[in-house]
């Protein structure tokens, strides 16, 4: 083989290489990918205010639930307002899975943040909220 049939060769092989190897920058598969634009993604806003909605109806639930239970006429709660959503992930799993930074506005009127994960798949027409919990307000 001449010597500029294998540096042909040897160009190929890196070009080839570098085409299929997946960048640093590129999503790991299966891992969790940043969702850009999300003050103005509407599909992003619209799952926030849904997670939001789906707390308020399982806090409402329980609360009922103790009432009933106890007896007695307990005060209902004031639900969470659904603020916007700060900040997103999303994972491809069986469906997608998002995870979502929530500002909502609480009873007293101060807003607080909370963690969402939920989970959609399309196909089953399904969307299953799987965790809501309170960020940790920092310590000064």
């Amino acid at each position: 083989m001449s010597k500029v049939s294998l540096i042909r060769l040897s160009l190929l092989v890196f070009m080839v290489i570098a085409v299929v190897t997946p960048s640093a920058k590129s999503a790991v598969l299966g891992g969790k990918s940043d969702v850009g634009n999300v003050r103005i993604n509407m599909e992003i806003q619209e799952l926030g205010r849904y997670c939001v909605k789906q707390f308020n109806l399982q806090e409402q639930s329980q609360q009922s639930n103790a009432a009933s239970i106890a007896r007695t006429d307990a005060n209902v709660l004031s639900p969470l307002k659904f603020s916007r959503v700060v900040s997103a992930q999303k994972q491809v799993v069986a469906g997608i899975k998002y995870y979502l930074r929530i500002e909502v506005t609480q009873p007293d009127g101060r807003s607080r943040m909370f963690d969402s994960v939920i989970v959609i798949q399309p196909w089953l027409f399904s969307k299953k909220l799987l965790e809501f919990t309170p960020v940790a307000s920092p310590v000064y």
